[in-house]
């Protein structure tokens, strides 16, 4: 596992010297678990913890410079407890665009000028449509509205037969459920009869 610095930033100046440009660096992820103990990833997981527990902790911002994960959860935690967010302007991060707090970034130097600049200014408070946006019902309302077809999609998706299996996907969730420990074992790793009214809690 290394860290090497991409070749395209050693350029030749006119007196045939060598110059950095802005450095770039590479991640070689370990091989084996044999190379990731030799050689462990250069970072500190600081373990699990309830994010409730960090609503009164002193610290505004949340810096989240993935381009992969799409609708990050850690992100939209931070913006639900009142936190600056700076995140890169990306397709993945649209739905976040959206927030007063959230600041968006498209170079190295622009994501350091909201750093400082979220350093220097207090969070606003959430409005009262931002924070409905974080609620089961809003995003029920969002899941509804993904899953919408019209009725010429319908009568195709009649006539090749996925009606069918899209009902017998739904009646294997809905039943499953009512009539054995299929999801709260998938879910939960564990579950028996004195349990249920312990996990009906959990899940509701």
């Amino acid at each position: 596992m290394t860290f090497t610095q991409d070749e395209s930033d050693r350029l030749e100046n006119g007196a045939g010297e060598i110059q950095l440009q802005q450095p770039s660096y590479r991640f070689d992820p370990p091989k084996s678990i044999y190379e990731l103990r030799r050689t462990p990833i250069p970072a500190r997981f600081m373990g699990v913890l309830d994010h409730a527990a960090l609503r009164n902790m002193p610290y505004k911002i949340f810096l989240n410079p993935s381009v992969t994960e799409v609708l990050c959860t850690t992100t939209a935690e931070a913006l639900a407890m009142g936190k600056f967010v700076i995140i890169p302007k990306h397709v993945s991060n649209e739905f976040f665009f959206q927030f007063t707090n959230c600041l968006l970034y498209e170079s190295i130097e622009e994501c350091v000028e909201k750093i400082q600049w979220a350093l220097e200014n207090e969070p606003s408070a959430l409005t009262e449509e931002e924070a409905h946006i974080f609620t089961w019902d809003a995003a029920t309302d969002r899941m509804i509205q993904a899953s919408i077809i019209t009725k010429r999609e319908a009568k195709e998706r009649s006539e090749k037969g996925y009606d069918k299996a899209d009902s017998r996907m739904a009646k294997l969730h809905s039943e499953g459920g009512k009539k054995s420990d299929l999801i709260r074992k998938t879910f939960f790793r564990q579950a028996n009869t004195e349990d249920r009214s312990k996990m009906d809690k959990v899940l509701t």
